[in-house]
């Protein structure tokens, strides 16, 4: 058992709440006194919550910051990109891990309920417009009508010349490269 798996466990506990930074506080301390590894990813996987690859994509993507910073629009963020927290918030690596689980995992249902044929695509697809999702929220990537039109038709080449010919890739550079390709290719 690791401490994802026991954020999973009481996750159903708390049926459509965010865990507080309070919460998650308590709950890895409590992980803290049974000698639970801070083993994300193979909790993620074993969970049913989002897939590995995505995890260890959006580590490398969005970084972890320990300590509460201000992000480029001036939000108070912590961990792998969590807004809307107190400024001088410090956080554990295990927090972070959990809270960026939890996290994608709120964003991956939301764009099922937006988006209810993304779950047909195949894991590569769906993967590159999770990260997306993540990145941009809903919202933002909902704004990407034509490339998401040519997702859902399946003309993954026009979808990857629209996400590269968009404001968001000259922001986020060599990511919007990698996810472009990942879209064209499927691989």
């Amino acid at each position: 058992m690791t401490r994802t798996d026991l954020f999973a466990a009481i996750r159903p506990f708390a049926p459509g709440q965010k865990f507080s930074q309070e919460q998650v506080a308590m709950i890895d301390a409590l992980a803290d006194g049974f000698g639970l590894k801070a083993d994300a990813i193979a909790g993620a996987a074993a969970s049913g919550a989002p897939d590995a690859e995505l995890i260890a994509q959006l580590k490398i993507d969005e970084g972890c910051r320990l300590t509460a910073y201000k992000d480029t629009v001036g939000v108070w963020t912590v961990g792998y990109g969590h807004a809307h927290v107190q400024p001088g918030t410090v956080w554990t690596q295990a927090q972070a891990e959990a809270q960026l689980i939890a996290d994608v995992a709120e964003h991956n249902d939301k764009l099922g309920d937006a988006l209810p044929w993304v779950a047909k695509l195949d894991p590569v697809r769906r993967r590159v417009l999770q990260n997306m999702a993540f990145n941009l929220g809903i919202a933002g990537l909902l704004g990407f009508k034509n490339t998401l039109e040519y997702v859902r038709t399946g003309q993954y080449d026009l979808a990857a010349q629209n996400m590269l010919a968009s404001k968001w890739a000259k922001q986020v550079g060599n990511r919007a490269v990698r996810l472009a390709k990942q879209m064209r290719t499927g691989a």
